[in-house]
């Protein structure tokens, strides 16, 4: 086998020194050996394993993502071989090479940094991954050790490695992380980066990374995981505070509040678009003395309200609870339309439907997320009613409708939280299920 096809990037790039790798490549510091090219300075990244038919793959899918990237926050790609994956040639990349020190190493020295100088940093690094995710790109890999800081500059973040990035607009359609392989890192482990997830696209795996990257630089140590086995999350454990308490306390009460909606276990009810997340970032740098008026009073606790990490939960909860209970009224008085003179509908003294505002009034459990109510059917010639107890409750992401009768629970639905019911279901097994009480009741 000749030079050139053993090392084929020596036909155009001499290597000055190694830089350093990871457990897919190795990199080097090279130049180019075209007489015309201007002294500067490229990173050359070689595969440790050519005969490894995914790394191959992947180093394939990282340089079709750089090659659709110009971005100042992302090191340009300016050649590859990588089209010839699937031969037995080595593989490599040579990209811009951006100088200065990784994230880890800027605070390795100095353990963390200011609140006001972590926001402006991540602020930035928003910038380049939401240019990231209108190309359909998700980075899944975002950690301090693949953020360089441009001339050691804060305010100057660049993000590399793309080598486990999910690109939609991949030509071949070739999945390379099936589920049953896990993704992310270390330094936040994700649920939706988890083996078998069906989740590990979702773009908002990196606005989370993203939040773990503002708790490092203020805390100056990796969040590792959004619970811990006490249940803390990473701004909770004292471990943490200590750092953390040395910031000031108006300052620190903002910051809190996006962990505290950062590391929650559900995606869904974490931050779920990243101008949702600046906007949050940027209140905290607005250090200007509040003027105390009923407006902003106002906004204050509605932003508390809809800030905390279980917001999304309840609201969707009440949602489906009015809808579920006003369904509860349709169906039974629909019911008692067909079986005609003496029936009526009963149900319990505080159970009120604003009929003309199409509104059914919950009576909520918070603590629990529960609602309870009785409602059913009456005739005036029969000594009893068939008054069912309806109770509705969240378990995991999901509303569980039950009603109980003598003692047995039935279950009439099980529904997503946070999507929509099938209505016309729901109401014609509500319907079988009030006749069906009525007929058992009066021995038909």
């Amino acid at each position: 086998m000749s030079k050139q096809k053993n090392k084929p990037w020596d036909e155009k790039w001499e290597i000055v020194k190694s830089i350093g790798g990871g457990g897919q490549g190795d990199t080097f510091l090279v130049k180019s050996k075209d007489s015309t090219v201007l002294s500067q300075s490229f990173v050359l990244k070689k595969l440790k394993n050519q005969n490894d038919a995914e790394r191959r793959k992947r180093m394939h899918r990282e340089v079709a993502a750089l090659s659709t990237l110009d971005c100042p926050g992302i090191p340009r790609l300016i050649e590859s071989n990588s089209d010839q994956f699937d031969s037995d040639v080595p593989l490599y990349m040579v990209g811009e090479f951006i100088e200065g020190k990784t994230l880890s190493q800027i605070l390795d020295p100095a353990p963390r940094m200011e609140i006001a100088e972590a926001v402006n940093l991540v602020l930035k690094l928003l910038e380049t991954i939401q240019y990231c995710h209108k190309l359909g790109i998700v980075h899944r890999d975002i950690k301090p050790d693949n953020i360089i800081m441009r001339r050691d500059n804060i305010a100057d973040p660049v993000v590399i490695d793309f080598g486990i990035s999910f690109n939609e607009s991949d030509a071949d359609g070739t999945i390379l992380t099936e589920p049953w392989q896990q993704l992310g890192n270390r330094f936040l482990a994700l649920p939706e980066l988890q083996v078998n997830s069906s989740m590990q696209r979702d773009p908002r795996a990196d606005i989370t990374q993203c939040c773990g990257i503002l708790f490092f630089a203020i805390v100056g140590s990796p969040p590792v995981t959004l619970l811990d086995h006490e249940g803390r999350k990473p701004h909770q454990r004292p471990e943490n505070q200590k750092a953390l308490l040395k910031s000031p306390s108006d300052l620190l009460a903002k910051v809190n509040r996006i962990f505290d909606r950062a590391f929650v276990t559900h995606i869904d009810y974490r931050w779920q678009s990243i101008p949702e997340l600046q906007q949050a970032l940027i209140a905290c740098l607005d250090t200007n003395e509040s003027i105390h008026n009923a407006e902003q009073y106002i906004a204050q606790i509605q932003n508390k309200v809809s800030t905390s990490s279980d917001y999304a939960q309840r609201q969707s909860f009440k949602k489906l609870a009015q809808q579920l209970v006003k369904e509860l009224f349709n169906v039974s008085r629909t019911v008692v339309g067909e079986l005609g003179e003496g029936f009526g509908t009963i149900h319990d003294a505080d159970a009120i439907y604003l009929k003309n505002r199409g509104i059914a009034r919950v009576t909520i459990d918070w603590a629990k997320l529960r609602f309870s109510q009785s409602h059913g059917i009456t005739n005036e010639f029969l000594p009893n009613n068939f008054f069912p107890e309806f109770t509705g409750y969240a378990t995991g992401n999901e509303l569980v409708l039950l009603a109980e009768v003598k003692g047995e629970q039935i279950e009439l639905l099980r529904t997503p939280l946070n999507g929509d019911p099938d209505f016309t279901a729901f109401s014609e097994h509500l319907r079988l299920f009030y006749l069906e009480g009525v007929r058992k009741l009066i021995g038909a």
